[in-house]
């Protein structure tokens, strides 16, 4: 691996703070997030609104300096596009106006620099960016884990042995630590250090404790061993066990929800998925009163105030999301969202299918496991609309990466009917020319 230049570094570096979800520790700890609505020591406010300004305004430069590019490719974005501007526009019918303006426009931000490094670097700079930031964070998590204890084990009960190191808690430890082993196995280059990094990544993985985490982390081996064995087979033979392997997890999906209660008493789990479904009847009363529009980006979880505060009267603890995210976008950004995330979803998958497909079906398998881990991750966590969240940026740098590949196989495309058309004039003789 080459030296990193100054502009990488500082982009390593801004997907290690979206890592983080912005919380850095000794900087500005979680308690810094306005949903814990813990109280905020001098560190923790300067320290968080410093971090956020030097991010957001490397971002701005960045942006700046390939201004031109970025306004060119901004239709390789598609249906996050307005996604996004639903976001900023749903100020106009949030419960809480400012709040909302404050967190879109860093959302909106964040967007842009996902497509920024997509049109900046190669895909296997990107990866290699994105491990680099995440073992960075690991070794972090690992020495602060060990010798702050305080700052690096998870606080909640039951849990104080459970490591959260950098970030804001085990499961967002754990499911970092999932991203970090598909980085490293969508760039799978064998080399002393990558197989070092990926047991660190797992040992950290374990020592979070996070139990959906370590699920997710099983179906993301067993995504890149289906990649490692369609690499060794023909198309025909490939798109037939895709087929097959659609019909399986079909199935599966039925035989897990028809018999959820008897699967989860085998594993030892409340039938209540630890709390997450009387959540879920909860959010969905709020949808309901406004199924269209929504409350507003990142305005309904606001603890004890607004009408975050009846869900927290009816289950007794309070809770800061709803625990999937698509009930999530729905909650926030209304049916409009939910159907304009749908669109870029399933868009993103017709154009990558082709690719996958292909003998060079390598250069979709990253795009690909970014997708499938943002449809897993959504079943229990909320993914997109998390604040400073990471799989935001890397959504919107798979869809432009794709959009990308697709302009890519066209210019291909095209050199190659001009250079059989020029062929085949040669071809001809003399009195046909």
């Amino acid at each position: 691996m080459r030296r990193l230049s100054l502009e990488e570094l500082g982009c390593a570096a801004i997907l290690a703070f979206f890592a983080m979800q912005g919380a850095i520790p000794f900087v500005a700890p979680h308690e810094a997030l306005e949903s814990s609505h813990s109280a905020a020591s001098r560190l923790t406010l300067y320290g968080g609104i410093i971090s956020q300004l030097i991010v957001y305004t490397g971002i701005a430069v960045l942006l700046l300096r390939r201004a031109r590019r970025v306004v060119r490719w901004l239709g390789a974005m598609q249906w996050t596009a307005p996604f996004t501007i639903l976001a900023i526009a749903s100020t106009a019918w949030s419960q809480f106006p400012l709040l909302t303006l404050r967190r879109s426009l860093p959302f909106a931000m964040a967007g842009l620099f996902g497509l920024y490094l997509a049109i900046r670097f190669p895909l296997r700079r990107q990866l290699s960016l994105l491990w680099a930031a995440m073992l960075v964070l690991t070794l972090a998590s690992v020495a602060i884990a060990v010798c702050f204890p305080k700052v690096g084990l998870d606080p909640s009960p039951g849990h104080h042995l459970d490591w959260q190191g950098v970030f804001t808690q085990k499961n967002a430890c754990g499911r970092a630590m999932v991203l970090a082993t598909a980085v490293v196995l969508a760039n799978w280059r064998f080399s002393a250090l990558r197989a070092a990094s990926l047991l660190v990544f797992l040992f950290v993985l374990l020592m979070s404790g996070s139990r959906s985490a370590l699920a997710i982390e099983v179906l993301v081996l067993l995504f890149y061993a289906c990649v490692s064995i369609a690499r060794q087979i023909d198309t025909r033979s490939r798109i037939t066990i895709s087929w097959l392997a659609a019909l399986l997890v079909s199935l599966l999906t039925w035989v897990v929800w028809r018999h959820l209660p008897l699967l989860l008493l085998l594993a030892g789990r409340e039938s209540t998925l630890s709390g997450r479904t009387e959540i879920w009847k909860q959010v969905w009363r709020f949808i309901l009163q406004r199924p269209n529009f929504g409350w507003g980006y990142a305005a309904f979880w606001r603890g004890v105030d607004g009408q975050s505060f009846n869900v927290v009267a009816a289950l007794r603890f309070v809770v800061f999301h709803a625990h999937n995210g698509f009930l999530e976008i729905w909650l926030e950004l209304g049916l409009l969202g939910l159907v304009l995330f749908g669109l870029s979803y399933f868009r993103a998958w017709r154009k990558l299918w082709p690719v996958l497909r292909s003998e060079h079906m390598d250069r979709g398998i990253w795009m690909a496991s970014i997708l499938v881990l943002i449809l897993i991750c959504s079943l229990d966590e909320n993914t997109l609309l998390t604040f400073n969240g990471l799989l935001w940026v890397l959504y919107v740098s798979t869809l432009a990466n794709i959009e990308l590949l697709g302009a890519e196989d066209r210019l291909a495309g095209a050199i190659r009917r001009l250079a059989n058309r020029s062929a085949s004039q040669w071809m001809r003789p003399e009195w046909q020319r």
